[in-house]
């Protein structure tokens, strides 16, 4: 019987981001291993697994350890049960590159956002670039003063495709569910830290609820802003068969829209809860 090599996980920055080795990701996993990737995605944000030249469904068995599997709350097909060999895709990325050129959390104007989501880079365009980076929102709650966080925790935002849309290529709206929108705490406890973790991004967050459209976006732009500070973040340089797990519930991603030709990376959902907020 073959000795499995114990799973190291190597941070990248304080406070997001690790590197982990050891894990093979076409073979099953014991209950320890899903421990160990689970608190790490847990602890910080994003996990990197290099190497792995994988099938789809090595990346459906591997998700389904993490919880049930889904696709794009914002797309059509998930207004039906999709089958999990499904819920993993290939996604030509170029032609939705300035609509991911924002931070965000994937797909907030959901009822029930994806807790963790994956991707494995499959092509990678000849020029170069085409990073992606991701920040703490842990972070970013954390460190606003006392009197701003008790503002904050009890404000509501509507999510929404409103800035979104106009930015996708042609023909992405068609298999969109173009008038969803939602409501979610300013502020999300995340269910299994309890930590408090900001909850507005700047592609999805159309407006703070219950005060005016001018407070709305001074306190939205100033979120966003204090969000994205360098302090927060990671980038990270992408190699075909890198794959990453993040959490959707306190993390959020930008990509940089630095590149020329092909970028496919392939995509893999694990379905979420309803944000809740404080108290």
């Amino acid at each position: 019987m073959a000795t499995r090599t114990r799973i190291e996980i190597d941070p990248i920055n304080p406070v997001v981001g690790a590197v982990a080795s050891g894990a093979d990701l076409s073979r099953s996993f014991d209950p320890e291993e899903v421990a160990t990737i689970r608190k790490a995605v847990l602890t910080h944000g994003a996990v990197f697994f290099r190497d792995q030249d994988i099938t789809q469904a090595d990346t459906v068995a591997f998700l389904k350890n993490f919880g049930e599997l889904c696709t794009d709350p914002f797309a059509k097909a998930s207004l039906e049960k999709v089958p999990d060999e499904f819920t993993v895709h290939d996604m030509q990325t170029y032609g939705n590159g300035q609509a991911t050129a924002l931070w965000h959390m994937d797909s907030t104007l959901g009822a029930e956002p994806a807790a963790f989501l994956t991707l494995r880079a499959l092509e990678l365009p000849p020029s170069g670039g085409s990073d992606t980076c991701w920040g703490s929102m842990y972070a970013a709650y954390e460190t606003l003063s006392q009197p701003v966080r008790d503002m904050i925790d009890g404000l509501e935002a509507e999510h929404s495709g409103y800035k979104t849309l106009p930015l996708l290529g042609l023909g992405y709206g068609e298999t969109l569910q173009q008038d969803m929108r939602n409501t979610h705490p300013v502020v999300r406890v995340h269910p299994e830290t309890g930590r408090k973790a900001l909850f507005v991004n700047e592609l999805w967050t159309e407006k703070i609820v219950g005060v005016s459209s001018h407070e709305s976006q001074s306190i939205l732009d100033m979120l966003w802003k204090h969000s994205q500070r360098p302090e927060f973040t990671m980038r990270w340089k992408w190699q075909v068969n890198d794959i990453v797990m993040w959490d959707n519930m306190a993390f959020q991603h930008y990509a940089v829209n630095d590149y020329e030709g092909s970028r496919v990376l392939q995509k893999g959902y694990v379905k979420g809860d309803r944000p809740v907020g404080p108290g």
